[in-house]
């Protein structure tokens, strides 16, 4: 189905792919993992036609149709969500191929090229498409817009969501995604799991999503960050991470025998070379000199021989390489202040915001809002609530729920950064915020991380700020490279090195994991389990939500927020409409 050999690709002097080759079979399901910066998405675009290779073979069957979702799909359109789907899939092009033809069908050449058009409009369910688009959009949780809305006026998340749909719609050969979860939520998270299992297209994913890749892949080709290579492993992500950290304790091992080997040969060459000194230097008696010299010859040619063929035994210790594995990801995050006892209170808040301007006023000038606006709510926008909420010092607690629900707007009521409709919101002193999805949202893509930490901490000193980033495996260069430049993932691990500065002891994680690679993740989690501040997240990541030992779980629905146990009863509770949605599966063209 799709070989590639000895692929390479190099942007300016960095060596990003070298010597990649690799088989995919038809139907197969291949994770690609790597750390960020690594050429995922780099290979996938090569893959997909988007980039070209410096060197080397991507092979593939004539005629192949390639479905790829990049990690931040741009979706730039005016038209309306049917015609954009429609123009996606091919269908559009096909419909105005086959109204040129139309009126010359009389003549067989132009028949043969009509039907050859009319069977791809089939393949692509052409007249059934309007159902399949509906099925494949309430799966993706976008039942709730309609066919004939602007994409222009859906929001970033669900300008993705129509980007995934145009591409599952397509009826592709072979699937290309890059971080495909990103957005979805627990019904459309089982819904594409299923879909992709169900498809017989061949699928390359890239995701941070261990959950996912268990339930999806058979495969993961891993690239390697120091050679840049890839390798092949079988099985899900939990197998892959067993065989791969069984393989780095293995070449370590390994290694260090080699190593102590060498090292007992060097002691033993350099022993046996005293000794041909010492017997060299032995004094001879005067009455037996001959037998005494023939002796000496002898020892010292026989540890002298020792010696040399010790030499070449350590000159061909050089089978096991020096495992080159980077220094492990580390994200220091420490609470200032040590442990408080205030605590962030929420009474018979409601939350939300107005339509049109407001949402974006209300996050840029929050009291310029609340005068402007008022407390109490209006129509339009969006409403939540009344919430009573006490969040003591410490808790962690998670807001489950489905996209659109208002997770992210009742974090940033709680942040202060959106003021309450009506209620009040007290917050005790010497609390310090750290809410990432704010700093993702207001981070210019124009400066430099340098400027970046000129700006908000005022240090000024490039050796101070590029010895923290290196913390983040930022490598010092990095100072002057534009943010835009940065990979998404990039750009969070960027945002984490400020948070860790802040002292933050209430750190408010809004999908801390989407664009993180899988080290970055399991780091973030180590960093998340030592840390003594409160926490407040919202995430999809069941992996995730397994290892943050959460205090408290709560679920938005309707506007209302109510307790539950834990992301089980979450899951439980979501089961209809999964279950639903799962029945009404669009079927694989």
């Amino acid at each position: 189905m799709l070989t590639l050999k000895n692929v390479r690709k190099t942007f300016g002097t960095v060596r990003v792919l070298d010597k990649v080759s690799f088989s995919v079979g038809e139907g197969q399901k291949i994770a690609l993992v790597g750390q960020n910066g690594v050429g995922k998405s780099t290979l996938l675009k090569i893959i997909a036609g988007l980039e070209s290779a410096d060197k080397g073979e991507v092979m593939k069957p004539n005629r192949i149709l390639i479905g790829y979702l990049p990690q931040e799909a741009i979706v730039k359109s005016e038209e309306t969500l049917l015609h954009y789907l429609r123009r996606m899939t091919g269908l559009t092009d096909l419909e105005n191929e086959m109204a040129v033809l139309e009126p010359h069908l009389d003549e067989k050449k132009i028949l043969e090229q009509y039907e050859v058009f009319r069977a791809g409009y089939e393949r692509l369910g052409g007249d059934d498409f309007t159902r399949k688009a509906k099925g494949v959009l309430e799966g993706l949780g976008l039942s709730h817009i309609k066919l004939e809305r602007l994409v222009s006026e859906l929001s970033g998340g669900e300008k993705r969501k129509a980007a995934l749909a145009g591409v599952l719609l397509r009826g592709v050969d072979v699937l290309l995604l890059d971080e495909p979860t990103n957005n979805l939520d627990l019904p459309a998270l089982c819904w594409l799991e299923r879909y992709l299992k169900r498809s017989p297209a061949t699928c390359i994913i890239a995701s941070h999503d261990r959950r996912f890749l268990d339930n999806v892949v058979k495969k993961v080709l891993e690239i390697d960050w120091y050679k840049r290579s890839v390798v092949m492993y079988t099985g899900g992500w939990s197998a892959f991470a067993e065989m791969k950290a069984h393989a780095i304790r293995k070449h370590k091992e390994e290694y260090r025998a080699q190593e102590e080997e060498r090292e007992r040969l060097l002691v033993s060459i350099g022993q046996k070379m005293d000794w041909v000194g010492r017997v060299k230097n032995r004094k001879a008696p005067d009455h037996d000199k001959l037998t005494s010299n023939f002796k000496k010859e002898r020892a010292t040619k026989k540890f002298t021989t020792s010696a040399k063929a010790m030499e070449e035994r350590q000159k061909r210790l050089n089978k096991v390489e020096r495992p080159l594995v980077r220094d492990p990801l580390i994200i220091p995050l420490e609470s200032q202040g040590g442990v408080l006892k205030n605590s962030i209170v929420l009474k018979k808040v409601r939350f939300g915001y107005r339509a049109c301007r407001s949402y974006v006023e209300s996050v840029a000038r929050p009291h310029r809002y609340a005068k402007r606006f008022g407390q109490a709510g209006g129509s339009g926008g969006f409403q939540g609530g009344p919430v009573d909420l006490k969040i003591t010092f410490g808790s962690r607690l998670v807001i489950l729920g489905n996209n659109g629900a208002g997770k992210s707007t009742l974090l940033k009521t709680i942040a202060g950064v959106l003021p309450p409709l009506s209620g009040k919101r007290v917050c005790g002193e010497k609390l310090v915020f750290g809410y990432l999805m704010q700093e993702h949202e207001n981070i210019s893509l124009a400066i430099t991380p340098y400027e970046l930490f000129k700006r908000r901490l005022d240090v000024y000193d490039r050796d101070i700020i590029a010895r923290h980033l290196s913390q983040f495996q930022f490598a010092p260069d990095v100072l002057n490279d534009k943010i835009a430049g940065l990979s998404p993932g990039e750009r969070v691990r960027l945002i984490f090195a400020l948070l860790s500065t802040l002292g933050a002891n209430v750190l408010i994680l809004d999908e801390p994991t989407n664009h993180l690679d899988l080290e970055a993740i399991e780091a973030l989690e180590e960093a998340l389990d030592g840390y003594g501040g409160t926490i407040l997240l919202v995430t999809h990541d069941r992996r995730f939500l397994e290892r943050i030992r959460l205090t408290q779980n709560f679920i938005l629905e309707n506007g209302k927020l109510a307790s539950i146990e834990n992301y089980a009863a979450y899951a439980k509770k979501m089961m209809p409409q999964i279950t639903r949605v799962l029945r009404r599966l669009a079927p694989v063209a």
